[in-house]
């Protein structure tokens, strides 16, 4: 079982703990696919990698991402009044440790919410997300593995953060298992399932949800397990890697937790938009 590569940080411990996942032995088709999508990386000769950013705390409201190279200071990108539930696109960086910063939202000037030290390794790709309630908020960089699984197929893994479960039980609406115990702060391993639609049961320590999931052909997902409005619990799809483009990109994807706003308003699709700009 991988577990999640640590981050340094340098205002609060890292937590990560492994995860078990239990796959489907065969036709499992759980799927994920958001608004946006983001490709797996091209081979480069050049000393490279790709990080995206998560903000996972149901109780920490909007906050403005700076990352800075950890040698000289320098801005590399930022992000403005990212909320719960959120995950930016991918940026390609050079190889190197860098500072990733979050503030609340509009106060440049007011002392991180959290700040820790992130490493790019050449050719990997990591998610890097912000996550437990607002008191004990923690940070841990999760390694990704965009390489697609061909047509017809779908490739998934299973990150808990929901804060009112400490373990939780994913299954398919048949009861066909795709994680058991899946302890809080971890990632499964990514499992390979057949493409379709599927609606998935989650449960953990007394709360439940039921979500909707569709899974396209040779893509890469990851399903964020979160709080939702109403303190039980939802699994957020997003979509890592897909074939439309030789290079992760795409926008801001949204998740729809306790603190997320509806995804089909016109407030949050503006959001997004103003979120992708940045990385256009």
């Amino acid at each position: 079982m991988p577990t999640p590569r640590r981050t340094r940080t340098r205002t609060l411990a890292v937590g990560a703990l492994a995860a078990s996942l239990v796959a489907a032995a065969v036709g499992l088709a759980p799927q994920a696919a958001t608004a946006a999508t983001a490709a797996a990386p091209a081979a480069t000769t050049s000393d490279e990698g790709w990080l995206r950013v998560g903000h996972l705390s149901p109780d920490t409201k909007g906050v403005d991402v700076e990352l800075s190279s950890l040698s000289g200071g320098t801005k590399v990108f930022e992000l403005d009044d990212v909320t719960y539930g959120q995950v930016s696109p991918y940026q390609e960086l050079p190889v190197g440790t860098y500072v990733l910063s979050m503030r609340a939202a509009n106060a440049p000037d007011s002392t991180p919410v959290i700040s820790t030290d992130v490493t790019v390794d050449k050719g990997d790709a990591s998610t890097v997300v912000a996550y437990g309630k607002n008191d004990s908020l923690k940070t841990t960089a999760f390694t990704d593995d965009l390489q697609q699984p061909g047509d017809g197929k779908a490739k998934l893994r299973l990150v808990q953060a929901a804060t009112t479960a400490k373990k939780v039980d994913v299954s398919t609406s048949e009861g066909t298992a795709v994680a058991e115990g899946a302890a809080f702060g971890t990632a499964t391993k990514y499992a390979t399932v057949d493409a379709g639609k599927w609606t998935l049961d989650v449960s953990g320590s007394g709360q439940q949800g039921t979500t909707k999931v569709d899974l396209a052909g040779n893509t890469v997902s990851t399903l964020f397990v979160l709080d939702d409005s109403k303190g039980d619990l939802t699994v957020v799809p997003v979509t890592d890697a897909a074939a439309t483009a030789s290079t992760p990109s795409g926008g801001v994807q949204t998740g729809g937790g306790g603190a997320a706003a509806d995804p089909t308003t016109q407030a949050v699709h503006a959001a997004i938009a103003t979120l992708r700009s940045l990385f256009r």
